[in-house]
């Protein structure tokens, strides 16, 4: 038996440039039930002639991650009772 999953839809796409806005974004849409992706990357900063990091934090109507089904444990063969 296969079931199919569909992805939740999408709501909005945040880029952001600081942790602090990250964690309020992140317990919003806890508050509020939503699911959320969340990437980091790297950009160059060209005053610095550096590397700074970035989020892009996506929010859905719900999990945009598969739960994994429940399996029962396999008894092993070895073993008896």
């Amino acid at each position: 038996m296969t079931d199919t999953y569909e992805q939740p839809d999408l709501i909005a796409t945040h880029y952001l440039t600081s942790v602090e806005d990250v964690t309020e974004h992140l317990r919003a849409a806890s508050r509020l039930g939503l699911g959320v992706r969340l990437r980091s990357y790297l950009e160059p900063d060209d005053e610095e002639e550096a590397l700074v990091e970035h989020w892009e934090v996506e929010l859905f109507t719900s999990s945009p991650v598969q739960e994994a089904e429940t399996a029962e444990p396999e008894s092993d063969p070895a073993v008896t009772s």
